[in-house]
Order: structure tokens, then sequence, then C-alpha cells
């Protein structure tokens, strides 16, 4: 029995020392290693055997060859952009692949880990996670589009001797850069060639819209003959200002807007003015007269006025009430296109008239305007004597001369096929009196 129990306590003195041995190698030689367990790829790269170090400067080696090497092609119409996804700042999160690789089988028990380890042999991949730079990608795009973009460019109309020449439109191309963006993100790994997203860009103004245009639909002049040489220049500035002017439906004219400001640096020169009922010298005289033109052309045209201002006197070269005063920044002549149609203005100086035309659909506005105005009151000026011992009996000198007032409506009629469609009152204007002043001497 003790022969016996001396050989069963030897075979398991001898266990246990195997035991013990095999523990102690397996955890100094398989669990304690600080390299990557056999069987684990990163990307598909073989990476076992390799410190963390070493397999973070071997996969980068190899992926930035690699990253080198790939692009993709953006292409419209013959042209070719070769993205390199290196100009894409395209890179992987290497730390945080090797990390996990080296992490493998050191999660767990003695028992877990052994047995991951050897499922690890069987093989691993574990995948990089990718990444790019927005914003380098934001400016390859933004300079393709710059290099394809161009502007629409509108349909033109000119007017030559009363004939109408229209000239076509061209369409404008853009880059849908969103759209690209999205296709370059989404193409990454697959590296297919991209056709770079390109719509039209339709222009404001079309021939088709411009072919509306087909006449008169009104038109007008008033003469300055006998102005100074420095008004007819003014009045030449302003009309040449206005004119090959198109005013699409539902837009609106400024005549401010349009002449600018009268300045001598535009060329305007000083001519007599109205300011406050008296004719002065002053930058710019003569505007009035183009703006009072304009003002009738439109009402003949039956479009819609939006802004208009009398003169604190009657003028000469239009009827009373038919006056139209700008001063810049504060008196100005607006209308809005109230038609379906587009309408053209065409202004002119010839000889000693200027002359305003507006150009529109005739098929639409086939019927004529008339302007009526009526004096529905006469206010004479008084005369006022204030008496001067320093002057001669009977000696009278005059300080202030007088004018007479008026109040002014004015009518418009539509008229077609001679009979009268409507009438209604467009403006009411009151240009007042001035009483005489004189100085004299007392009998």
């Amino acid at each position: 029995m003790k022969k016996n129990q001396i050989i069963l306590l030897s075979i398991g003195i001898a266990i246990l020392a195997i035991t013990l041995g095999s523990g102690s190698y397996i955890y100094k030689n398989i669990l304690n290693t600080d390299t990557i367990y056999k069987g684990a790829r990163i990307d598909n790269i073989d990476v076992s055997g390799k410190t963390m170090e070493q397999a973070l400067e071997y996969i980068k080696r190899i992926k930035t060859a690699e990253i080198k090497e790939k692009s993709m092609n953006l292409i419209y119409g013959e042209k070719t952009y070769k993205v390199i996804l290196a100009d894409l700042g395209y890179s992987y999160d290497y730390d945080k692949a090797v990390k996990n690789a080296i992490n493998l089988g050191r999660q767990g028990n003695f028992l877990k880990r052994l047995k991951d380890i050897a499922k690890i042999k069987r093989g691993v991949n574990i995948s990089l996670e990718s990444f790019y730079r927005e914003e380098l990608a934001e400016k390859i795009v933004n300079a393709i589009a710059e290099e394809i973009n161009t502007n629409a460019k509108d349909a033109e109309i000119n007017i030559e001797n009363g004939k109408i020449f229209i000239i076509d439109e061209e369409m404008g191309k853009r880059v849908l850069k969103e759209d690209l963006l999205t296709l370059i993100d989404g193409n990454l790994n697959k590296l297919e060639d991209i056709k770079i997203p390109v719509e039209d860009v339709m222009p404001k103004v079309t021939k088709r819209l411009l072919s509306r245009i087909n006449g008169k639909i009104g038109e007008y002049s008033t003469s300055f003959k006998g102005s100074s040489k420095n008004r007819i220049e003014n009045i030449r500035l302003s009309a040449k200002a206005i004119s090959n002017n198109l005013i699409l439906p539902g837009e609106e004219f400024s005549y401010n807007k349009t002449t600018g400001p009268r300045t001598a640096e535009s060329g305007y020169r000083e001519a007599n003015v109205i300011i406050g009922g008296k004719l002065t010298p002053d930058i710019g005289g003569g505007v009035c007269q183009t703006s009072t033109t304009l003002y009738n052309a439109l009402l003949l045209s039956d479009l819609d006025i939006v802004e208009r201002h009398h003169h604190s006197i009657p003028v000469g070269y239009v009827p009373i009430g038919q006056d139209a005063a700008v001063a810049y920044g504060y008196l100005d002549l607006k209308f809005k296109n109230n038609f379906d149609f587009p309408i053209f203005i065409d202004s002119k100086v010839v000889g000693d008239r200027v002359y305003v035309y507006i150009y529109g659909d005739t098929t639409v506005k086939d019927y004529t305007v008339k302007i009526t105005p009526q004096i529905v009151e006469t206010i004479q000026p008084k005369t006022e004597v204030k008496f001067d011992s320093t002057l001669e009996p009977g000696e009278n000198i005059v300080i202030q001369s007088g004018r007479t007032g008026y109040k002014v409506v004015t009518y418009k009629s539509i008229i077609k096929n001679g009979k009268v469609l409507s009438k209604e009152q467009i403006t009411k204007d009151h240009y007042r009196k001035k009483d005489y002043l004189y100085k004299t001497g007392q009998e």
C-alpha cells in the first residue's frame, strides 16, 4: 500500500509540476506578450507578431503609399478633373485600428483569453476608419465651379429708326456644388468616374419675352426752342440717361435713380431752374422738361404713375397740369409697368425738341389715351403798396412781381374705335398765386 501511495503521489506531483510549468509558459509566452496575436489583420494587412509601435509604422507606410496612388475623375463634357485622395486630406484612424488589434485576446479571465487567442488564429480583420477634410473638397469643387460656371446673358432689344431688333439670350451654366460634394463623399471607396452635376441657368430676359414688344404704345415731345446751350445740354444728357431702358412687368422705374445726381462731374451744366416760384440758376436746369416729356408719354401709354409732382408755377412747354417736376433726393417721377409685357423707353433730342417713345405690345394696348387738364379756379394776385418817405411823390418801385394762381384737375380718357370707354381724374394741382408788391412815395 505504501508503495502504491508513493507512486500515486509521485504522479500527482509530476502532473502538478507539468501543469504549473505549462501555466507559467502560457502566461509568459502567450498571455503576457506585448505583440499582436497571430491571425490579426488590419484592412487585410497581417500585423501579427508586431508591437503597437511597429504595427502603427507598418500600416501607415503601406496605406500612405496607397493613398498617393488613388484618385477619382470628375467629368464634364470633354473636361476631366483628376482628384487625388491625398489632395482631399484623405487618411485613416491608424491609432484606433492598432489599439483594437493589440487588444484582441486581452479581455477577460485566463480561460476566456486562451479561447479568444485560439479564435484569432483562424483570422480576424479590423477595418480602418477613413476620413478626409471637407474644406479641401470644397476648395476643389469651388475651383471647378469657377471654371465651368457661366453667367446667363439676357436677350437684348435695340431700336433703330423705329425698327425693332432682338438679340437672342444665352443660357448660363452652374455647377451644383452641394450635389458634387455628396457624390465625392460617397465615392471615396469606389473611386468611380463622376459626372459633374451642372444645371442650366435661365436668363431673366428671353427673346420670347422681348418679342412681345412690337410697336409704340405711347409717345410725346416738347419744344425747348429759345433755351440756352447749357439747358439744352442738360436736356440731352437726361434724355440719353432714360433711353434704352427695359422695364419688365411689375417693375418700377425711377427717373432720379436712372439719371443720377445732377452734378458738374456728371456733365450737367448751370441753367435756370424753378425754385420757390422763381427762375434761379442751378446745376441741371432743364431736366424737368425731360421728366415732363416722359410723364406725358407714360400717361398716353396708360402706365401706372407711382410718384409725380407739379411745379410751383406753370411751365411753358406743356399744358397746365401736365408737368412733372423733379429734384434729386426729394422730388421724383416714378411709374410701374402694370402690363403683362415688357416696355422699352427710347428717347432722343432732334432739332429743338425732345422726344420720348414707349414701346410695348400694341395688340394689348390697342386703344388711345387722351389727357385733358381743366382749370377749375383762377386765383388773381393782390396788390400791396407800401409808402416810402424816401421816394418822390408819385414814384413807384416794384418790389415783387405778381402772378396768377390756378387750381387744375386733369383727366385721363380711354378711347377705342372712337368710343370713350372710361374717364377718370388722375391729378389735382394747385399753382399758387403771387401778390404784387410796390413801394411808392407819398403825395
